[in-house]
């Protein structure tokens, strides 16, 4: 049982320490792992002993982080298919200090799809930094690395994300009105329709890990889109519930006859048309959603 100093402690931190590990990691269920593990650690050492408890736990944490990245992404070189993240749903936590945290510092899934590009150093720097605004000085003392070293991790991941010229940040209320068209024409199976609402470069990604179909590939450019989306849509037979994933409406689909899917989009540079359509069918991926 924890003492009340650990409970403490957990209760003040476990929000954050989720926040940056979900940043990390995009997979909710080893970002709970890990929280609970850097937890772990710290009930072993002496609690009296740490003068600077966030920076501990954030050292601790960022660097679990990284092992499991390293690792991940070699068992990534064997996954079927696109790997995506797993989108996180905005609930009313009812008071509860984590939901409000994700809700508040939101990261859009587009970001979190982008930041799959960048090397585990390059993606710790990029979060300390931009999602938590530590110092680089701070940084290299978490990845006990040097200052410049992380200087130029951070410019190399800005310039990755910003060489695919696609859109970052949280914008719910341009998606509301497109995603609502969008399932609409979806319904109606109007082809024109779903022209008319995505980019001429749209892609799609679609992730079944092997234990679902899905396309292999990304699909692209809209017409091809529109063509795989009206001919998996006949198999959508569920409900089509438009719900908040990773602060922005994405559509959560389940029913008897299909199995649980969670779509999120990334809107253009102008917000008038859809840029990325991501469809996550994984059942491993998508069981935190329903």
């Amino acid at each position: 049982m924890m003492s009340m100093q650990m409970e403490d402690v957990y209760r003040e931190y476990k929000p954050l320490l989720f926040s940056i590990a979900y940043r990390m990691l995009g997979t909710v269920s080893e970002v709970e792992d890990i929280v609970q593990e850097t937890f772990l650690t710290l009930a072993r050492d002496d609690i009296g002993d740490i003068h600077h408890m966030k920076s501990y736990l954030c050292k601790v944490l960022t660097n679990r982080c990284l092992d499991f990245l390293k690792s991940a992404r070699r068992k990534r070189e064997h996954y079927v298919g696109e790997w995506l993240p797993e989108p996180l749903p905005d609930v009313d936590g009812n008071g509860d200090p984590l939901h409000a945290l994700i809700q508040e510092e939101a990261i859009s899934y587009g970001l979190l799809v982008l930041m799959e590009n960048l090397s585990p150093s390059e993606r710790a720097v990029y979060v300390l930094r931009s999602a938590l605004g530590y110092e680089y000085r701070e940084i290299a003392q978490m990845l006990e690395r040097a200052e410049p070293a992380c200087r130029k991790l951070y410019s190399r991941a800005q310039q990755k994300i910003q060489a695919a010229q696609m859109r970052v940040d949280v914008q719910p209320e341009h998606a509301q009105r497109l995603v609502e068209q969008f399932v609409d024409a979806i319904q109606k199976e109007d082809a024109a329709a779903l022209i008319r609402l995505l980019s001429q470069d749209a892609v799609l990604i679609s992730d079944g890990g092997g234990k679902t179909r899905a396309a292999i590939r990304p699909i692209s450019p809209d017409k091809h889109v529109v063509a795989f989306l009206l001919g998996v849509s006949r198999n959508w037979s569920g409900i089509q519930q438009i719900c908040s994933l990773n602060g922005q409406p994405g559509i959560l689909m389940y029913g008897a006859e299909m199995r649980p899917t969670a779509i999120s989009f990334v809107l253009d540079e102008d917000l008038e048309r859809i840029k990325r359509i991501y469809i996550l069918l994984n059942p491993d991926k998508v069981k935190h959603l329903f």
